[in-house]
């Protein structure tokens, strides 16, 4: 069961900033909920290469503590990653990874987390803000159609392991 609504600000972090410790935390927990090996160790380093700071936007969705004076939780993360749109000679950001913590879906988390994105994307000039979820994700589906999100008929996605 969700917790009850709470006001949801969702900010941008890097290495180095207060709530970097929770957006890897939240990273590691969005792994692990997909079957891999807990690694916050391998998480810093990846977050910490060189290309990667350049490749990628993190955000940190908090809500304030209940009393309204202790500090805000920590519940939500996405991972974006713009990249070149030749056809309109812009950028195309793709939302890569987003994970709310389980005491806290349902609570608008996602939503905050996505909008603050959809944001940013359009403030930077991107053309387009994509994103792919697994076919029987009916929940982030809802959310990303409810969003304005739609199929995009008449591309195949494809991927080579190496």
């Amino acid at each position: 069961m969700p917790v009850p609504r709470q006001p949801v600000q969702v900010r941008t972090v890097a290495a180095g900033e207060p709530g970097w410790d929770d957006f890897v935390r939240l990273l590691d927990d969005y792994r692990a909920h997909y079957g891999r090996a807990r690694d916050p160790v391998g998480l810093r380093r990846w977050l910490g290469q060189a290309a990667v700071p350049a490749r990628v936007r993190c955000y940190l969705a908090e809500v304030t503590a209940d009393d309204g004076v202790g500090r805000p939780a920590a519940v939500g993360m996405a991972l974006v990653g713009p990249s070149p749109a030749t056809m309109t000679l812009s950028e195309l950001w793709s939302l890569r990874d987003l994970f709310v913590d389980a005491d806290h879906r349902g609570a608008g988390v996602g939503r905050a987390l996505v909008g603050r994105v959809r944001d940013d994307a359009s403030a930077a000039g991107a053309s387009r803000l994509v994103l792919q979820t697994e076919h029987d994700n009916t929940v982030a589906l809802s959310l990303y159609r409810s969003l304005g999100f739609s199929d995009q008929h008449g591309y195949v996605p494809l991927s080579l392991a190496l």
